[in-house]
């Protein structure tokens, strides 16, 4: 339930800057679960993720982004996906684990454009059934203290302090409550464990375990035509998806 806090040798303010450049005009309709964008171009990330809907679809602007850059680059490790998430004023992630970023790879983030209003719920839980009482996500104050009795000792609200780096397990039942009135956007992205990762995020050995750890598949290029020709797809889960709760 312990989330680890790093400092970021990025400017911020550029970053924020460059969160409003790339955000302007976008449909975030567009992106995976209607709150995704995905700033790198397919080949830069690693072949288990660039054709993954989560990373759809892959704009490549990172070029236009040099702050952004700059912390792709300062990553010495390959990377699954690299996105802004938005979550909506007066909404929340359902309760969710993220096991679906495959073997041998970890999550991190960088809250850019937040306020106080806005908290991480945490849990020792494996599994959604786990929860205990309703299971809508506490919105409100009145339910989270429902949600708080229900579950004493088996979880724990964090406020993530902009501009810093933060990695949690996200195989553990989470979710991410926005209960202010503006757009709250988090630049998250997931990193090949590599020796680079575990030295500089040693944290990471409680999520990956202490044997060697084993990175995610790359497919042969029948698998990678496979992908790629899904990826036509993707516009059309997007409209099925549109009125439901996201996970990602």
């Amino acid at each position: 339930m312990e989330v680890h806090r790093y400092d970021l040798e990025v400017e911020f303010d550029a970053l924020v800057r460059e969160t409003q450049h790339a955000v302007e005009g976008w449909d975030w309709n567009r992106g995976a679960y209607g709150h995704a964008l995905s700033l790198p171009a397919r080949r830069q990330l690693h072949p288990h993720g660039r054709y993954r809907y989560e990373n759809h679809p892959c704009l490549g602007v990172l070029g236009q982004l040099p702050a952004f850059r700059e912390v792709f680059d300062a990553l010495e490790c390959e990377k699954a996906s690299f996105r802004l998430l938005r979550r909506a004023p007066g909404s929340a992630y359902s309760w969710h684990i993220d096991r679906g970023k495959g073997q041998g790879v970890v999550r991190f983030q960088i809250p850019l454009v937040s306020d106080e209003s806005a908290f991480l719920l945490t849990t020792d839980y494996w599994n959604v059934d786990q929860v205990r009482g309703p299971r809508s996500v506490p919105l409100e104050e009145e339910s989270f203290e429902r949600f708080a009795r229900a579950n004493a000792g088996h979880y724990r609200r964090h406020q993530l302090e902009p501009g810093c780096l933060h990695y949690f397990d996200t195989s553990r039942v989470h979710t991410l409550v926005n209960a202010g009135s503006g757009d709250r956007i988090t630049l998250s992205f997931d990193l090949v464990v590599n020796d680079w990762v575990l030295g500089r995020f040693p944290e990471v050995r409680a999520e990956v375990g202490d044997d060697p750890v084993k990175p995610p598949p790359r497919p042969g290029p029948l698998r990678r035509g496979l992908s790629a020709a899904l990826t036509r797809l993707y516009p059309m889960r997007n409209l099925a998806r549109r009125h439901l709760p996201s996970h990602s």
